[in-house]
Order: structure tokens, then C-alpha cells, then sequence
């Protein structure tokens, strides 16, 4: 009997010891976003500024007003701030203190928004700020 704990213990500990040890899945860095032409400079400026971009996620609305204040709306959350535009990212800084960078791009007809880990939501439609 001692043997055959023995030998399952031996057994176990080799498995352990040959085992890579991999960083569990939140910590592994994604892989970038494949590069798309981002809107920049007067463009970008032209497609946000005294704008509300309504997003194709969760009601989303956020509204860029020419003063540089920020507004953010969906169906449960309203939030605001101020932005800055700097080349091809616009920088929201939230009144809680939080801070986002994200760029624009035109994809065919398609306007979407990139996050800073990559992630693109499509813009469903463009109107005035109110």
C-alpha cells in the first residue's frame, strides 16, 4: 500500500514539475487590433464636435459639445466630462475622474469607435448636439 502511495505521489509531482506554468487568461496581452486608417486632425474634428454619435451597444449616445464638454447616455447610466481632441484620439475625461482615449475610423460607409484595447463599436448615426 505504501508503495503504490508512493509511486501515485512520485507520478503527480513529475506531472506538476513538467507543467508550464501560463498566466491565467485576463493577464495575457490580446493581440492588437488589425490597423485601420483613423480619422485625424480637421476630420475628426468635423465628425465630433458639436456631435451625438448614437452606437449600436446598449442605447449608447455620447455627445461632443463644441465647448469641450462631453456627454455620456444609455439606458441606465448618464455620465459627463470634458474632451480634448490631440491628432487622431479623442481624450474624455470623466467628472469621476476616470480618463479614455479613443480614435474614429471609416471602414466603407461606416463609422466606428477604437478603444484603447481595440475594440471597435459601430457608430449607427451622427446627429446635431442638443
Amino acid at each position: 500500500m505504501k508503495r503504490a502511495i508512493v509511486a501515485l505521489l512520485t507520478l503527480l509531482l513529475a506531472g506538476c514539475q513538467s507543467m508550464e506554468l501560463e498566466a491565467p487568461e485576463a493577464a495575457r496581452p490580446r493581440p492588437a487590433a488589425p490597423s485601420v486608417p483613423t480619422l485625424s486632425g480637421d476630420a475628426l474634428q468635423a465628425f465630433l464636435v458639436g456631435k451625438t454619435l448614437r452606437y449600436n451597444l446598449n442605447g449608447v449616445n455620447s455627445t461632443f459639445y463644441p465647448d469641450g464638454r462631453y456627454g455620456y447616455r444609455d439606458y441606465e447610466v448618464r455620465d459627463g466630462g470634458s474632451y480634448t481632441i490631440t491628432g487622431d484620439e479623442v481624450c474624455i475625461t470623466f467628472e469621476d475622474g476616470g480618463r479614455r482615449c479613443d480614435q474614429y475610423a471609416q471602414i466603407g460607409s461606416d463609422y466606428y469607435r477604437i478603444e484603447e484595447g481595440g475594440r471597435r463599436t459601430k457608430v449607427d448615426r451622427v446627429v446635431p448636439a442638443a
